[in-house]
This record gives structure tokens, sequence and C-alpha cells, in this order.
């Protein structure tokens, strides 16, 4: 009983020692001896270094509730913690944890000679690899202040340097081949025509070699285009890229951030975009990643020129079919304006250069060729305006308007009939686009944008037929013509699109390219026919939807690089959300040995929808996705490609596949009439082999593919081949450097179509040959460049046919006409470019 009284009694005397406040009055006193004095008077148990806190002194007064509360007061502002382990309170040194210092780099690339941005400028940074903007700006973080850095673009010097820590640096790369005083400098004599195999499913396009390929300059964009793998030149489809088995419509043409709708462009003489403006050409086969989006087959980004800020450029090109001029004038010291006018100045086409076959149906017994004199005109006009404030933020706005139109009136003959047909078209298309681009202090960077597109269609067709009945006055005697049917029919057909985007690139580090972003897009479309001026059918539909994407490029080593991505679509209409997984991966398997592959679903949200007419003849409309009979079009893409590069040789092999749901197809047969929906399977593989040697270049490609489709009108459940399928398809071209002349040569050979209404009569299918030479001259001095050239086109005079280009026209029950326009025959041009 005792005892527990005592112990009682210690209790209760330690509760009241606590109780106590603690009272602190001490003027630069030892912090040991603080600690000391409170842990014995309250008798707590203790450890410390005495030496070590005794160096340290502190003034402290007031009046504390518990030691603990006193502890934290002492302590708050030396570098000295505590910690109680069971009754023991431990005081230790805290040392400062040594800070991770990081370092920005951050820049932005340009041409050495004009100041011109360079977009999209590949570089290894650090062993680490990533890719500027398209304003050619980067960023990247290090726990190293020094930077080793690589830099390569197409047609310039290869930069290798070691560059200091820095914001908003100024990199300069030099372009290969430029003027200096009266001499023409070549460095290197070989001008990289075409980078592959950096990215998967990505090319990028040297426009400075188009001008030496054969052709006129005015289409040099497309002339390069054309004979890249994978797209189809074959037919020379001249109002749409056919990339990887896309459909009508499905592929996409970037410029400045608008869509640049297709227009007629009769056989690929003019392009739609002006060769003075493009800069950069980046064409994206299928499984690209999530930045880009709104299209199932292909697309080709193009970037326009930002104009020279530091003298006037003036560029003129004249050929025998356009005249083409542009100017640049600078804007104070950071910016410019540019403008490019292009235009038809006289009959762009003559009996030489269009001719339409006319067969008749079996029953008539024979076949007969017209020649027809069409009427063509076609105008475009690009204006610019870029620059860069003194923060070094960008900003830009570019518009382009175009227009053009062909007719052609035929007029057939015979002994018992008569068949008159006219067919006019007039395209208009207009785009306007503005961005600025933000550069934060953290290196980050914060894009906004802001495009309008659209392209306004009007086909006009007239028809009349006459048959011979005895006893009219008319031909011969007791007899003439007399009208058995007319048809006057009118289609307009108007679509746009306007989009507003934020995207914003994070600052992460040496390993990580983050990117998000988010738009609006709105898609107008509207479609009419009219027969005799009485509307017979009318639509007007608009598609509405949000996008959202992120995008995370990992580095997870000097030699694999992976990018995932997500981009997100939701319609209020559809009141649908629409999920599109990228994925993508880069592994160098040594220095020059690559592989890639990807994956990942697309949608598109507006269609060209198909129409076979009750002759069998295609026509294309453009229409929104709906719920109710126009799907959204979804795809599947995937490939894998493998890319060897070593001294001037490149071979790539790169295998693909695309599965395609929610085509929509308007038949009005007999038979069959409706609307309905299919889809198509895609697969083949690209070989591209080029060699550059004692300053010439020459390259090949071949693809082997198929395209198959099916639709709810078939017979039976089995897939047929596609219009547009080509099986074999080879191309080449040679670029030859003899100082200031070049020469040229390039062939395209195409199996064929397999459309029924172009086969012969024995089933087999009409192959495509054309082989093209060109020789350019080049003159230059301090202030003015000459450049020469004549280029014969289709040398052997192989008969071709256009893709998409045969009409059917009905005469009578028993006998149709057939309409073929007839691809480039043999026809030499000429031009000249000069500039100031």
């Amino acid at each position: 009983m005792k005892k527990q009284i005592i112990l009682f009694g210690l209790l209760l005397l330690s509760l009241l020692g606590f109780s106590q406040k603690v009272e602190l009055n001490e003027q630069e006193h030892p912090l040991s001896e603080i600690i000391i004095t409170i842990c014995e008077k309250y008798q707590l148990q203790y450890s410390l270094n005495e030496n070590t806190l005794a160096d340290i002194k502190v003034t402290a007064s007031g009046s504390f509730d518990s030691p603990e509360k006193a502890f934290d007061y002492l302590l708050k502002k030396v570098p000295v913690a505590y910690s109680r382990v069971g009754d023991v309170y431990l005081f230790y040194e805290q040392r400062a944890q040594q800070e991770q210092v990081s370092y920005r780099l951050s820049g932005r690339f340009s041409d050495q000679l004009n100041t011109e941005s360079l977009p999209y400028t590949h570089l290894s940074i650090n062993d680490r690899g990533l890719v500027t903007d398209q304003t050619g700006s980067f960023s990247i973080t290090a726990n190293d202040s020094l930077f080793h850095l690589q830099a390569s673009y197409l047609g310039y010097h290869l930069l290798d340097t070691v560059v200091v820590a820095g914001m908003n640096q100024q990199f300069f790369l030099v372009p290969t081949s430029f003027k200096l005083q009266e001499i023409k400098v070549v460095s290197s004599p070989v001008i990289r025509s075409l980078q592959i195999g950096q990215q998967p499913g990505v090319m990028r396009l040297n426009h400075q070699v188009a001008r030496y390929l054969p052709g006129n300059g005015d289409h040099s964009v497309f002339n390069l285009l054309r004979l890249q793998p994978s797209v189809l030149a074959a037919g020379e489809q001249s109002n749409d890229l056919v990339i990887w088995g896309s459909y009508e419509g499905q592929s996409q043409i970037l410029f400045d951030g608008m869509t640049l709708f297709a227009m007629k462009n009769f056989n690929d003489n003019i392009s739609t975009v002006n060769p003075f403006m493009a800069k950069d050409i980046q064409v994206l086969k299928g499984a690209y990643g999530a930045e880009f989006g709104g299209r199932v087959g292909g697309m080709v980004n193009i970037t326009g020129i930002d104009g020279d800020r530091k003298a006037t450029r003036l560029k003129l090109s004249i050929n025998n079919m356009t005249v083409n001029g542009m100017i640049s004038v600078p804007v104070g010291k950071k910016a410019a304006f540019t403008a490019a006018f292009r235009q038809t100045y006289y009959e762009l086409y003559d009996s030489k250069q269009l001719t339409f076959s006319s067969g008749r149906g079996e029953n008539s017994g024979g076949s007969m060729e017209r020649m027809i004199y069409p009427d063509y005109t076609f105008r475009d006009l690009n204006l610019k305006f870029a620059g860069t404030n003194k923060a070094g933020d960008h900003y830009g706005i570019s518009a382009v308007m175009g227009e053009d139109r062909f007719s052609y009136l035929l007029d057939l003959e015979s002994e018992h009939s008569r068949y008159d047909y006219e067919d006019h078209e007039h395209n208009r298309q207009l785009g306007v686009s503005a961005y600025y681009q933000k550069k934060w202090a953290g290196g980050s960077r914060t894009k906004w944008q802001v495009a309008y597109s659209g392209l306004s269609k009007e086909i006009r067709n007239l028809r009349q037929i006459g048959r011979w009945q005895e006893g009219h006055q008319g031909k011969g005697p007791g007899g003439g013509f007399s009208d058995v049917s007319n048809e006057d029919s009118r289609i307009e057909n108007e679509v746009a699109e306007l989009i507003a985007k934020m995207e914003h690139r994070f600052a992460v580090g040496a390993a990580n390219q983050f990117l998000a972003g988010v738009s609006w897009v709105l898609n107008p479309v509207s479609f009419q026919q009219d027969s005799f001026d009485i509307t017979t059918a009318k639509q007007e539909l608009d598609g509405e939807r949000i996008n959202g994407y992120l995008q995370d490029a990992v580095s997870l080593s000097s030699w694999l690089n992976l990018k995932l991505g997500l981009r997100a679509n939701y319609s209020p209409s559809l009141e649908q959300f629409f999920w599109q997984p990228r994925l993508s991966a880069t592994a160098d398997f040594t220095r020059n040995l690559r592989m890639n592959i990807a994956a990942g679903m697309h949608n598109q949200f507006i269609t060209r929808s198909s129409m076979v007419d009750a002759d069998g003849n295609y026509h294309y409309w453009w229409s929104v996705s709906n719920a109710q009979d126009v799907p959204v079009l979804e795809s599947l893409h995937s490939l894998v490609g493998l890319t060897f590069q070593d001294h001037g040789f490149t071979f790539s092999l790169e295998a693909y596949q695309k599965h395609t749901t929610g085509l929509t197809r308007f038949v009005d047969g007999e038979l069959t009439s409706g609307l309905y929906e299919g889809e198509s399977k895609s697969k083949g593989v690209d070989c591209f082999v080029r060699q550059d040697f004692m300053g010439h270049s020459a390259w090949i490609s071949y693809s082997l593919s198929q395209t198959l489709e099916r639709f709810d009108y078939f017979e039976t459940a089995d897939y047929q081949r596609a219009l547009h399928d080509q099986r074999h398809e080879l191309k080449g071209a040679l670029l030859l450097n003899f100082k200031a002349w070049h020469a040229s040569a390039s062939y395209v050979y195409g199996s064929g179509f397999p459309d029924p209404r172009l086969q012969r009569e024995d089933g087999s299918l009409y192959a495509y040959q054309r082989l093209d030479l060109g020789l350019v001259y080049s003159w230059s001095t301090q202030r003015l460049g000459l450049e020469a050239g004549v280029s014969l086109l289709n040398v052997l005079d192989y008969t071709n046919l256009k893709y998409s280009n045969f009409i059917i026209l009905p005469e009578d029950q028993d006998v149709s006409v057939g309409l073929q326009a007839e691809a480039i025959p043999f026809t030499p041009t000429i031009f000249l470019n000069v500039s100031f």
C-alpha cells in the first residue's frame, strides 16, 4: 500500500511539473546548455552532441505550455531537429539538403541567310531525340549546364555543337546551296530530297529539290509528292490524294493550319499550293500522333514561308500555262509581309492537251474519237504576315483565295442521232488562319490558333439527244432530228471548316516531351440539286465537335523512344464520345538501323459520300456524319517499318494495314436503289531505295497494295476490289547535278485500276506508264537569280487513262456514249524563274 502511494505521488509530481510553464529568457546563449537545462529541470531523458550544439548561439524569450513547444521555438531558425524515441529526446544537426539544380535550354532554328524559321527540325540533345514545333522552337531541361546539340534539316548542313544553358537562343542552319556575291557556293553537292524513317509513317520532303524535277515549276510541290512511296501517282488523280488506299475526301491537306479542300486542277498542271509559299512539307501516311486528327486517311501538312526579314525579295515565274509572282517585304526588324499571285494567261488546254475518247455501246458497231476544246481559267492569291516580338513570341496570319472554271462542249452526230453535251464546273476556295505562340519563363510554350477554310463547288450539265425521224424538215430529204430527251441539271456543294485551337508544350525534361491540346471544330455543309431550275434535293447540315488530346514522347534510353497519345472527340449532336488511343515506338538498333512501329484509332466526322447514278457514273459530295444514315468514319491503322541509312544510301521498308468502317454510297439503279453503308480493308508494303553519289541522287520506290470494299448492296458478303485499288506501282527519279546544269528524269508505272468500265474486252487492265525528262539551267549574281528549264512530259506518248474521269452518257435504252479524258499526252513545257 505504501509503495502504491509513493508511485502515485511521483506520478502526480511529474504531471504537475509538466503542467508548469517553461520560461525562457536567453541572450546569445549556447543551444546545448539551454536544452540540457530544460531536460534536467523537467526530468527528461535526452541525447545530443554537446560540442556541436554549443557553437550555435540562440536568443529566446517567452513562456511555453510544454517543453516540446519550447524545443519547437528554439529550433525553428537553426539547423537542428529533434525526435522522441520512447522516453528519450534525440537532438541532432539537420544538414541542409543539397538542392537539385536544373538547367534549361530553349531556342529557335532559322535559316542563316533570310532568318526563315525551320519547322520540325530534328534534334539530338545529350543523346535524346526531339523535334521542334511548327515555328522551329524547342525547350529542354537537364542537370548539366552544357548541352551537346545536333540539328538536321532537309537541304541544310548538320549542326553539331556544344551550347550553354539559356533561354530564347537563336540557332542558324546553313543551306547546302546559297548565293554569295557572284559565286554560287555549293558546300555539299547533294541536295537531299526526302527524309524518311525518322518517325513512323512520316516523310519530310525538301521542296527546294522539286524545281529540278521534270514539269513546269507551278506544280513543283506535287511533282515531288507523287514520286514518293504510298502516294498514288498512276491515274493522275488531280483533285484528291490517295494515300494508303484512302477514298475521296479521307486525306487532308493542311496549309498553315487551314484545310485546303480539293479544287479541279485538271491534268496536274496546277497545284493547290503555290510553290513560292511552301517551306516545309510533312507527309503523314497513317498511324500518326494524337496532335493530328479529323481524317481516317493520310495527311499532308504544309508550312508556309514567314517571309524575308532582312531585305525585300521578288520572285517571278512564267511558263507556257501560268504566270506566278511573289514579293516579300520586311516590316521592321522582326516581321515580314508576303504576297503571291498566280493566273492562267491564256486558254490552258487545246486539242493536243486534252482528248476525250468517245466509245459507243456494244450495239453501236464501232467507236470514234472527238477532240474537245475546253475553256479553263485559274487564279489564286496568297497573303501572309508573320513575325516575332521582343519577348520571343511568334505570331502570324495567312490567307489564301483561289478560283477555277472549267467547261467544254461535246457535239456528236451520226446518221441516226445527234448528241449535245455541255459540262461546266466552278470552284471557289477561301482560307484564313492566325496564330500566336507564347514562350513562358519556364520554357514551356502555348500556341493559340484560329482557322477558317471553305470550298464552293458548282457543276452544271446540259444534255440534249435528238433522233432522226422521217417526214421532218432538216437533214436530208424529207426528214430531220427531233428531241428525244433534254436534261439541265445543276449541283451546288459547299463545305467549310472553322477551328479554334490551343496547344501547350510542357517543359518537363530531357526524357519527356509532353503536350496537351483542345480545339473546337465546326463543319457547315450544304448540298442542292436542281433540274430545269427546280430544286429536287436540298440539305444543310452543321457538324460540331470538341477535341482534346494528350501526348507524351518518352525517351527511355539513347536508342528507344515511345510516344503515347490519346485523342478524344465529343459530338454534341450525336451526344457521344469517340476515343482514339495512339501508340508508336522507335528503336535504333545501331547507328544506321532504325525500326518503327505504330498503331492507333482515327475518326472522321465529315465525309465525301459517293453516288452511283443509273448509268454507272460515280459522283462525290461532302456530307456531315449524323446518327441516322451517315455514320462517323472509324479506322484502325497499324504499321511496322525498317530504315537503314549509311553514307548517302537509304533503304526503307514499311508495311501497313487499315480497316475503315462507316463508308456510305448512294446507288440509283433499276434493281438497287438507296443509301448503303460499307467498309474497306487496305494493306500493303512500301519499299524505298535512294543513293546519293558524286553530287547526284537517284531513288526508286515500289508499292504493293490492296484495297477491298464491301457494301450492303453487294450480291454477296465477299469483299471486292475498290475502284482505286492498284496492286503494283513503281516509281523512280534521277537528279544529275552539273553545277549550273541540272538534268532529271522520272518514271511512273501502275498496273491499272479494276473499274470494269476501263477494262479491255478480255478483262485485262490498262497499265499506266509515264516517262518525263527535264533540264534546268541556273545563273545568279549578287542581286539577280535566273532559272530556265524545259521538260518533256510523257516522252513515250503512252496513252494513259485518268482515274475517276470516265463518263457514260446514255443515248437511248440500248446505246450509250462513253467519254474518257486522257491523261497528259506528250507535252513539252518551258519555264523561267527570276528572283531579285
